[in-house]
């Protein structure tokens, strides 16, 4: 067993691995009207869906806005939910909580949480004061400490094999619209950022990648590319089409992963195909099956009513074998850019149990 295998001492941070034991799940109700402005309807229908799918399995939180909180109660009385909706009155500024929520860390029994600044993948959108706070209100709710940074960092740009290796892309904690205006710094170097990683998060090792996929407004989230499985396994996005545009980055990851033999001794890769291209109002998409959610029980898929859905079930179905997997349509989702993972944030139970 090498080092990155063991878990750290208890006393020490540690950024748990998705399929560790979770206490709910987090998520954010988009009540603008500018989000998904073709089928808003649609898509707050699918999101009620998800919210009771996810009920099956773990409590849910949802930040919605107190005017539209009628609509989610009435559907809900309708459904037998096995564990509670719980909505909160907070009107976030977009819907992608894993990138603005907090990253919850263990330090031993306690629960933390990591507050990182957010600033809309760099100032791509001019509302985010609303998201920067939900870190600091969710960690008051809970009554967990609150430990803050000043750095920008999505928690969609990073994955945790829970013993101390991180994934992440250059593309997104290098580029310079996380630098400027209202958080205006010098660019770290890869050695400066694992520094900061090792010490805010309890990381030990840093796995690099260049880039992500085309047409992610996130500039190259990790979450689309790259997840880590238990049993020592990787998921990671594949395209045979020499002509996509992602043809050639995602050889390139593969090549940077069977390279990486310093801090993934032992572990086995499993190719996830991209589905066939999305496009939306004539530009490329980046959906991609790896932008799945974990649950306690389940792994939450994303399918796009393609051919390609039978194939990623199949695969993401070995490699959590001893969960439920369930198909979730992402066809109007995926028009906002984001999947099942950007949607959603997992607090971990408080007590470690892997």
């Amino acid at each position: 067993m090498s080092e990155l295998d063991r878990v750290p001492n208890p006393s020490t941070l540690r950024l748990p691995a998705e399929w560790e034991e979770q206490s709910a799940v987090w998520f954010s109700w988009p009540w603008r009207e500018t989000l998904w402005p073709d089928c808003l309807p649609q898509v707050q229908n699918r999101l009620i869906d998800l919210y009771a799918l996810c009920a099956e399995f773990q409590p849910v939180h949802v930040l919605c806005p107190k005017g539209d909180q009628a609509r989610l109660n009435k559907a809900f009385q309708d459904r037998d939910l096995k564990q509670p909706v719980l909505l909160h009155d907070y009107a976030s500024d977009d819907v992608w909580i894993r990138d603005y929520g907090p990253i919850f860390l263990r330090k031993g029994a306690s629960l933390i949480a990591s507050d990182w600044r957010f600033n809309a993948w760099g100032e791509k959108y001019p509302s985010f004061t609303r998201d920067n706070g939900v870190p600091a209100w969710i960690s008051s709710y809970l009554g967990i400490e609150h430990v803050s940074e000043e750095i920008v960092l999505e928690g969609g740009a990073i994955e945790s094999s829970g013993s101390g290796l991180l994934a992440t892309t250059s593309a997104v904690l290098q580029n310079k619209n996380r630098f400027k205006r209202e958080f205006p710094q010098k660019i770290p170097s890869r050695s400066e950022w694992e520094s900061q990683l090792k010490s805010c998060l309890g990381v030990r090792s840093v796995l690099w990648f260049e880039h992500g996929l085309s047409g992610d407004d996130t500039d190259g989230h990790i979450d689309n590319l790259i997840r880590f499985a238990p049993g020592k396994r990787i998921l990671y996005a594949a395209e045979s089409d020499r002509e996509s545009p992602n043809f050639a980055p995602l050889k390139q990851l593969k090549e940077t992963l069977l390279a990486a033999s310093d801090c993934l001794n032992g572990y086995t890769y499993t190719a996830l195909a991209l589905p066939d291209p999305i496009h939306y109002r004539g530009q490329l998409l980046a959906a991609s099956y790896a932008n799945f959610l974990v649950l306690n029980g389940a792994v939450i898929v994303p399918i796009f009513q393609q051919l390609g859905d039978i194939n990623a079930l199949k695969v993401i179905s070995e490699c959590f074998p001893n969960r439920s997997i369930r198909p979730f349509d992402c066809s109007e989702i995926i028009h906002e850019g984001g999947g099942l993972h950007c949607l959603s944030l997992n607090q971990p139970a408080p007590t470690k149990k892997l």
